[in-house]
């Protein structure tokens, strides 16, 4: 029988880890519940079974709590954002599939919604995107979306007389439209999953090469 010959984490990381990762679990369901305002830590402490010191200790403020409790949802989403769409050959597909990606996970997880329904000025989201790496990250996801568009015009599928600079945050926009659909719904119109699918297709039949066929 095969020995593993990986050396054993110390006792002392892995249950601070473990500690670490039920506090963000029970926080994520209290934020998704009652929102920033009405989540208090004390109660996150007691359903983790810890005390609020403890809480205190790992996160010094609700504020970095939530912080921590989006970043480590974006690191899921990444993995499957990875798995799914960059491993697609062809440009255009990559940005209609970003978009198809984007609305299932929205529409799969509570937290961002509830946070944008408490707080239309989205102050706590946007404190996280000014902080620490994340406007190089910003900057980052920029510059790929930019690269796409080049090598779209590059390849033929996407027109040449687009407006490169301007598209990715056109992109950002339509990222989350899944939010903005209620009115536009009401009384069973239209599904909201109809309509994005809609948005989706006319919004890459617009980038689309003349020619090039928008079925994907």
């Amino acid at each position: 029988m095969a020995v593993s010959t990986k050396p054993s984490e110390p006792a002392g990381r892995s249950s601070a880890e473990a500690r670490r990762q039920r506090i963000l679990q029970v926080a994520k369901s209290h934020f998704e519940r009652f929102g920033f305002r009405r989540t208090r830590i004390e109660d996150i402490a007691r359903e983790a079974g810890i005390a609020k010191g403890a809480v205190y200790l790992e996160f010094e403020s609700k504020e970095v709590l939530l912080h921590a409790v989006i970043e480590s949802l974006f690191e899921e989403i990444g993995r499957r954002y990875v798995a799914e769409v960059m491993p697609l050959e062809s440009p255009r597909e990559r940005l209609r599939a970003t978009l198809r990606f984007s609305y299932r996970e929205l529409a799969r997880d509570a937290l961002f919604e509830r946070l944008l329904r408490e707080d239309s000025d989205v102050a706590v989201l946007r404190s996280l995107a000014e902080s620490g790496d994340n406007p190089r990250k910003a900057d980052a996801q920029l510059e790929m979306l930019r690269g796409w568009v080049r090598e779209g015009i590059e390849r033929g599928e996407l027109r040449a007389d687009l407006d490169i600079e301007a598209v990715p945050f056109v992109f950002g926009v339509l990222r989350f439209l899944h939010y903005h659909t209620a009115l536009a719904t009401m009384g069973d119109r239209i599904s909201r999953e109809r309509l994005l699918d809609a948005v989706i297709d006319i919004f890459i039949a617009g980038l689309s090469a003349p020619g090039v066929s928008n079925k994907g």
